[in-house]
């Protein structure tokens, strides 16, 4: 048996599982590992070189996997104590390529994990509520009824005369979901907000999107009468366990138009264009209640709430 410390945050539906997980997902920056006793500790640490580049400071994602656990065993509290998981912890940020970095680990509060993160000077900055569904899950649901005025519809198959426009609307639509208050670290960890407001991580985070993905990922709602963008959702692969879970990157709606089912809609062109037996993993935050309501009349099932911790290394630290 192993143990992953992320686990909800690719998909997996518990803690403990079988069979190898190091080598899921790209190969990792930075990896070592130690014994105790029959288990294999490891950690295993990439390096986010988007908000790098964009803090102007290294940042690092940090995870621990412990392999050969006992078979009969299926608390993973048994065979990892505390002082061994600090010892895990206090190895990776000695490491030489740590000398400076923001370092964060998504993890399961109720888990053996976050008490010797808060031993090795680990802060909590986020709290995170994740989602795991079926597509064929989300379709076999009694549909309720929609804004007949609004539009849902792809990049891809709007009109080409409207295209600059409705991509233009979509920073627009950021610029005013976003405007005063946000979710996350990044809206949240005074680390962060000394370098970079919140609004401008989103701003950033959709110029990439808009790089990378194609016109068919991003998912439009459309005021027929106005041609105006009252939302979007942005959707890509999720990388992982899995060759067939996608996820929506960022989602966000108009102030003006929220409470009229946009979330519902944006869902239900979703599921249209993934495969029935496709998997959905949705993040979110637990103080955002909107979106979670929406999540709910959605059909999506709750997975797990995971935190993340972080812990900023200086010279000397």
């Amino acid at each position: 048996m192993n143990y992953r410390s992320d686990w909800p945050e690719i998909g997996l539906s518990s803690a403990m599982s079988e069979g190898t997980q190091a080598q899921a997902g790209n190969p990792p920056d930075w990896m070592d590992e130690s014994r105790v006793g029959e288990a294999v500790v490891r950690r295993v640490a990439f390096k986010d070189r988007f908000e790098s580049k964009l803090y102007g400071f290294p940042i690092w994602n940090l995870r621990l996997e412990v392999e050969n656990l006992e078979d009969d065993i299926l608390d993973a509290r048994a065979v990892w104590p505390q002082r061994a998981i600090c010892e895990a912890i206090e190895r990776f940020v000695t490491a030489p390529p740590l000398r400076a970095a923001y370092v964060f680990s998504r993890i399961v509060k109720t888990e053996p994990l976050y008490e010797p993160f808060l031993k090795c000077g680990f802060l909590e900055v986020e709290q995170r509520r994740l989602y795991k569904t079926r597509i064929e899950e989300i379709k076999a649901r009694e549909p309720l009824s929609l804004d007949e005025s609004i539009q849902f519809l792809s990049l891809a198959e709007a009109p080409p005369a409207q295209c600059g426009s409705f991509r233009e609307q979509i920073f627009d639509v950021c610029a005013d979901a976003f405007s005063d208050r946000g979710y996350g670290r990044h809206f949240s960890d005074p680390f962060l907000l000394e370098r970079l407001a919140g609004r401008a991580y989103i701003q950033a985070a959709m110029e990439l999107n808009f790089e990378r993905l194609d016109a068919g990922s991003f998912l439009l709602a459309v005021d027929r009468d106005s041609a105006r963008v009252c939302g979007f959702s942005v959707v890509g692969k999720k990388p992982g366990l899995s060759f067939n879970m996608y996820t929506q990157l960022l989602s966000a709606v108009r102030k003006e138009y929220q409470g009229r089912d946009i979330y519902l809609g944006l869902t239900r062109l979703l599921v249209q264009k993934l495969p029935e037996e496709a998997m959905l993993l949705n993040a979110t935050h637990t103080g955002n209640i909107a979106i979670q309501v929406a999540c709910q009349r959605s059909g999506r099932i709750h997975l797990a709430d995971t935190i993340v911790m972080r812990r900023v290394l200086t010279h000397g630290s």
